[in-house]
């Protein structure tokens, strides 16, 4: 008689803390979504090679602009602003989302992140949310700093600065490239679990996506290439959206396969 009257006691405590993890305040909710990017934050710059990779990302197109930063026709130096600012870029992120994720499976840190935060989507939606900001703050930076060059060159009107919405097209069209491929390698390396297989699967990808004809400049790692290989007035909007549609498919798939469990 005791456990049946003891039954919707417990099944009302379970109710009331289903309730309170939705408004974030139960005990399952765990800290809130700025504390988590604050702590993906404090991890790549308290860290070694994650700030030591973005710094090399950036430090790479400085050579460049000196070589090839202030091109010899002004046409060139507008079409060629959307590839040099963002194509190397592209794939540093990519490849940094993966170090993000995979870094922590590598060291096992990954449990003691999903104990204090037991909804993992909530933990692969901080590392997103973290790959877009840092995604947007370089390629802002590389693309001011190519157009700058080419600007004290051959004057800001040859570098559109007469035509406002051109070149915010083609700022906006740089910073969704990188931070689509950024997302898309959050994506791969949750996945995968680890940095070696996450790199065989963009490689094996690549290969792929370059001999089937459909797939080129469509696939997760040659979406990018449609744009950032093209010249800046010309814009292949499949490839666009490509990229765009795989940072958000590898990112749904990334959060299903988080409900497996913990790794032993």
């Amino acid at each position: 008689m005791a456990v049946t009257e003891a039954r919707p006691t417990v099944e009302v405590v379970r109710r009331s803390g289903r309730s309170r993890g939705r408004r974030g305040t139960g005990p399952g909710a765990g800290p809130g979504t700025g504390r988590l990017v604050a702590t993906e934050l404090l991890k790549i710059t308290t860290g070694r090679w994650q700030f030591v990779g973005l710094c090399v990302a950036l430090a790479v197109h400085v050579p460049l602009l000196l070589l090839w930063g202030a091109q010899a026709e002004p046409l060139v130096a507008w079409n060629s602003l959307r590839s040099r600012s963002g194509f190397l870029l592209a794939y540093a992120m990519m490849f940094f989302g993966v170090i993000l994720v995979t870094g922590e499976y590598r060291y096992r840190t990954v449990t003691h992140t999903w104990l204090l935060t037991p909804r993992r989507s909530r933990v692969l939606g901080a590392q997103v949310l973290t790959v877009l900001a840092i995604g947007a703050a370089l390629s802002t930076a590389t693309f001011a700093a190519w157009w700058a060059r080419g600007a004290a060159r051959h004057g800001a009107p040859a570098m559109r600065a007469d035509r406002p919405a051109e070149l915010l097209s083609a700022y906006v069209i740089v910073v969704l490239m990188v931070c689509a491929a950024g997302v898309a390698g959050v994506g791969v390396g949750t996945l995968t679990r680890g940095s070696p297989a996450a790199a065989g699967a963009i490689a094996l990808s690549g290969l792929a996506e370059a001999v089937l004809d459909g797939a080129r400049f469509h696939g997760p790692a040659t979406a990018p290439l449609g744009i950032l290989l093209w010249p800046t007035s010309e814009t292949h909007v499949s490839s666009l959206l490509a990229a765009i549609s795989w940072a958000v498919v590898l990112t749904a798939a990334a959060s299903a396969s988080l409900h497996r469990d913990l790794p032993s």
